[in-house]
């Protein structure tokens, strides 16, 4: 049996009409960046994680319902796909969980990620991804003595913070 060399690259193994590519083509996170400039030092430290790329991190988590860090580092060690949306390449290490998780803490960051997904809410609308026609908590259901007549439909404003 003869060895076979392919020339491929990661951009050939994201198909072209998955979710992601689709995400990428209307969203820009430039922002990000923006917003990170104070608490990302360029002298001081280990070399920074790109702040693109753990929003990404957390987003794909979101997007496909990841509960956990370590579940997501996972999943982007083997999903090539994954490795795409985060420009990273075959041989690229993956942030590690427990690194995403210390960051999470950081109170800096809840600010940053708060604006992230205002921001992602607020794209959405604008590209029609998002109608805000419909709103839908989680709740327990308790028998009440209320009245049907007393329910009322309310139009929600299409700003990402009612989100």
């Amino acid at each position: 049996m003869q060895l076979k060399i392919h020339v491929i690259t990661i951009e050939d193994l994201a198909p072209a009409g998955y979710l992601l590519r689709k995400l990428d083509a209307v969203h820009g996170f430039s922002f990000v960046y923006e917003e990170t400039a104070c608490p990302y030092h360029q002298r001081s430290g280990r070399p920074p994680i790109d702040p693109v790329m753990l929003a990404k991190y957390l987003l794909m988590g979101f997007l496909y319902g990841i509960p956990a860090k370590r579940q997501i580092e996972q999943c982007i060690r083997t999903d090539v796909t994954l490795r795409w949306y985060l420009g990273l390449d075959l041989f690229d290490s993956v942030a590690d969980h427990s690194t995403i998780s210390q960051l999470r803490r950081k109170p800096w960051f809840r600010k940053i990620f708060r604006r992230l997904f205002e921001e992602v809410v607020r794209q959405c609308v604008q590209s029609g991804l998002v109608s805000g026609w419909l709103a839908v908590t989680n709740s327990t259901h308790v028998k009440a003595n209320v009245s049907r007549a007393s329910e009322h439909e309310i139009d929600v404003q299409e700003e990402a913070g009612n989100y």
